[in-house]
């Protein structure tokens, strides 16, 4: 049976668990599934990695046969070696419950590379022309302000050729524009740098802040918070004399 007919049977005993059938749930066969695709789960992330299943077994403090086993869903690991898996393996927990796998995640991202480079340059060539036009410079004074040729400032502006990033950092500071005004936010690679940026700004957050943001139950907290951010300074002043004057 493949991981993915594993996979649907295991949904098939979840949506079974909201039917009002009083057919028992056959447990025996529920935790199997569970186990198969855990283990299906733990070997993907270990290849995804690079690691060998010795290596892999040793980091978690366990044998090479307790982790195949785990593996071919033999047996299932407990809760704090699934943590110590996520983190020897630089996977989110949260992988180790769903039902598929990163290669069948990759698959999915896959693009052009040819197409999307081609794109790419004739849309940052388009930016770059508007940011100089809006600079009032003309390509003679943005190929000085950069150290390029008239000619190169043309070529790049009509997508023609790759501006390399060094190049790319000095025109966006001649024409005013910090390097962000160029980034792709408008396809799964312009999603992913986003992602990243954001989990990186989420990284330097306090701890206490963090923990605060990633509890779901303070998700009220934050969605008021961004329609406050979203009120006219009047408005909130409004509110907050409304608050001063119940709490006096």
């Amino acid at each position: 049976m493949s991981f993915d007919d594993v996979a649907a049977r295991l949904r098939k005993h979840s949506d079974k668990k909201g039917d009002r059938d009083d057919t028992p749930r056959d447990f025996e066969e529920l935790y199997l599934l569970r186990a198969r695709i855990l283990g299906v789960l733990i070997r993907d992330a270990r290849q995804a990695a690079d690691i060998s299943p010795e290596h892999c077994a040793a980091q978690i403090g366990v044998s090479a046969d307790t982790l195949a086993d785990w593996e071919l869903g033999k047996s299932m690991p407990g809760m704090p070696e699934v943590e110590l898996l996520a983190y020897v393996l630089n996977v989110p927990i949260s992988h180790f419950w769903g039902t598929e796998t990163l290669m069948q995640q990759a698959g999915r991202q896959q693009i052009d590379a040819h197409e999307y480079i081609a794109l790419r340059n004739r849309l940052i060539g388009a930016l770059l022309r508007a940011a100089r036009e809006e600079a009032n410079l003309t390509p003679e004074q943005l190929a000085a302000e950069a150290g390029v040729s008239a000619g190169n400032i043309a070529a790049y502006e009509l997508g023609n050729r790759t501006i390399p990033a060094p190049v790319l950092t000095t025109l966006a500071s001649a024409c005013r524009v910090n390097m962000s005004y160029f980034l792709e936010h408008g396809n799964r690679v312009g999603e992913f740098l986003a992602l990243q940026e954001d989990l990186k700004t989420f990284t330097d957050l306090p701890p206490d802040v963090r923990r605060f943001v990633a509890s779901p139950i303070n998700q009220p907290y934050l969605e008021l918070a961004m329609r406050l951010a979203q009120t006219g300074t009047a408005e909130l002043r409004g509110i907050a004399e409304s608050i001063l004057e119940i709490t006096l």
